[in-house]
């Protein structure tokens, strides 16, 4: 590449550079940062609008903690309280927040050893999945949330993702 051509070209764009910076205003890093929203954007309770859904079916908000319910029968199985984290505004300019669940199952093992005339009673909590939670407010009001599955059991089974819609509720604050 010609060196007079190279300079002329860094030129224009140095030139291109400065003259949107004085039309549109300087740019940097903290234009793409989180920006804040009002909490009580967030806070209350969200129902998920697909009735037949085999994720999380309610979530309560309060300030920056989540408080998740899966689908399970006869009611829905508590994932417990969960603490939110902002994040970079996505592309759509809505704010997101993420948080991160560690699912487990009990294992309990009772029973009697004949050579050491013991009875044993164990039980342990092993995890068995992660769940990765990103929650946005959309324009709409609405809450998308986008969950990926990890199986740490050793199952060899494949992540799952899953995106979910969920409408603010005025029923009571538990499912």
């Amino acid at each position: 590449m010609n060196r007079s051509f190279l300079c002329l070209f860094l030129r224009g764009m140095l030139t291109t550079v400065a003259m949107s910076a004085i039309l549109f205003g300087p740019f940097s890093a903290a234009s793409v940062q989180a920006q804040a929203i009002p909490q009580n954007l967030l806070d209350g309770n969200w129902k998920n609008i697909d009735p037949r859904t085999r994720g999380i079916d309610v979530i309560l908000i309060n300030g920056m903690k989540i408080h998740p319910f899966g689908v399970c029968h006869p009611k829905d199985c508590d994932w417990g309280v969960l603490k939110l984290k902002a994040r970079k505004v996505a592309s759509s300019g809505n704010p997101t927040y993420t948080s991160k669940l560690v699912l487990t199952h009990p294992i309990q093992s009772v029973g009697y050893d004949r050579m050491a005339r013991i009875s044993y009673n164990y039980s342990e909590l092993v995890p068995w999945k992660t769940v990765d939670i990103t929650i946005s407010l959309l324009p709409d009001g609405s809450l998308r949330v986008d969950t990926i599955t990890r199986f740490i059991d050793g199952s060899s089974r494949a992540k799952r993702g899953a995106v979910n819609y969920f409408r603010r509720s005025q029923s009571p604050s538990t499912p």
